[in-house]
């Protein structure tokens, strides 16, 4: 079985800030690929993160201090994240009557956010966006809808989340400022850093965030399912409380075993290629000035071909880029192509990442690649739209 896309430009949005960097592939497979509990030879505790080797639990020290947080384990993804949070909040919410199953979510929010909701049978109130073509979150926007709730329901909402780069648009929310509202409103508040841990440098408490949700194969240079829950004292002794049943017929007890995250979390190849890649991490955050200002210059370079425009943010602030292409729409009609034809003749060309069908609208990134890798790319969407190259343009 062979991968198609092996030596293709890779350019979906979802990807772009997991791939594995130099070195890390080889030792990857070369030392631990042979069996699926790669790290759990030598666990003594019955949890993969207090495993000393490999040092899981260094690792996880070390992921915590790089957020601004306190605590951290690793989960199946960031919407096991975002379970474990909500999880914690509604065993909270029994014990604090005063206030409502209600939480406070940006409508730009990832879908899994709201069913991590649904399952903790907790009620979503959407904050609204400002609409077309920015569709930009507001901090004022939370402070209205949390004293709405409180109007009609003479209780705080239990929970507050912003999704810090949204997955439609590429748009940063000001979640400084929501935390700030939040501290002030005293409600507890999540960011979902899926997109934006391990590309731009974050600190929780300049964000007054009381929980972190990352997306390590999204942006931590790492393999699939992997994610981190990250906390603070406060909050940690909930979100990762140990299990406390005791069997009726068997006596056993399970108290190593953190509930909220099923028990134990991975052991196997996405944890250690996490623990690998974060050197790597630590570094290119350093360097997100200079990634956002190339993405942004290939934005402009992008705008220059007839009929295509970015939404989001202007100047934009994350490498998600979405634009509006109803000139590619109809380059495609003019040639007898549908909609299809694009993402074909991007792979046709060694450019993969495209969502097949969509050609009005299309959404990628060019985050991390080489100026050459993304004149490639450009020069793609200029041919297939005809377009001429504006003179001074390269």
């Amino acid at each position: 079985m062979n991968n198609r896309y092996r030596d293709h430009i890779i350019i979906n949005a979802l990807m772009r800030g997991g791939i594995l960097p130099p070195g890390v592939k080889e030792e990857l497979f070369d030392q631990w690929g042979e069996v699926g509990y790669a790290l759990c030879h030598d666990c003594l505790e019955g949890r993969s993160s207090l495993c000393g080797r490999p040092p899981v639990k260094k690792h996880l020290e070390r992921v915590a201090a790089f957020y601004g947080g306190d605590a951290a384990e690793h989960t199946f993804g960031c919407r096991t994240a975002k379970f474990a949070v909500m999880r914690a909040v509604r065993e909270w919410l029994d014990a604090n009557p005063e206030r409502t199953d209600t939480i406070v979510v940006d409508a730009n929010s990832h879908y899994s956010t709201n069913i991590a909701a649904e399952l903790n049978s907790l009620r979503v109130a959407e904050v609204p966006h400002n609409g077309y073509p920015t569709y930009s979150m507001c901090a004022a926007g939370y402070e209205e809808k949390i004293l709405e709730i409180k109007r009609e329901t003479g209780r705080l909402p239990a929970l507050a989340v912003a999704t810090h780069a949204d997955p439609y648009y590429g748009n940063l929310a000001p979640v400084e400022d929501i935390g700030r509202i939040c501290r002030e409103l005293d409600v507890p508040f999540l960011v979902n850093a899926a997109y934006t841990g391990g590309v731009i440098p974050i600190d929780m408490r300049a964000m007054n965030a009381d929980f972190l949700s990352v997306s390590a194969h999204k942006s931590m240079a790492s393999l699939a399912p992997l994610g981190y829950v990250i906390t603070t004292h406060e909050w940690s002794g909930r979100v990762f409380a140990t299990s406390a049943q005791r069997t009726q017929w068997s006596g056993r007890v399970f108290g190593k075993k953190i509930p909220n995250i099923f028990g134990c979390s991975i052991g196997g190849i996405p944890a250690i290629s996490g623990m690998l890649s974060m050197d790597h991490v630590e570094e290119r955050v350093k360097q997100w000035d200079r990634d956002i200002e190339s993405i942004n210059a290939f934005a402009r370079a992008m705008e220059d071909i007839p009929d295509i425009m970015l939404l989001g943010q202007r100047p934009h602030r994350h490498h998600l880029l979405h634009f509006e292409t109803p000139g590619l729409w109809e380059a495609l009609k003019q040639q007898g192509k549908n909609g299809f034809y694009l993402s074909e003749f991007m792979i046709k060309n060694g450019v993969v990442g495209l969502h097949r069908g969509m050609s009005k609208h299309i959404k990628f990134s060019v985050y991390g690649l080489s100026q050459g890798e993304r004149d490639t790319v450009l020069n793609l969407f200029r041919e297939i739209a005809g377009a001429k190259v504006p003179a001074g343009k390269e």
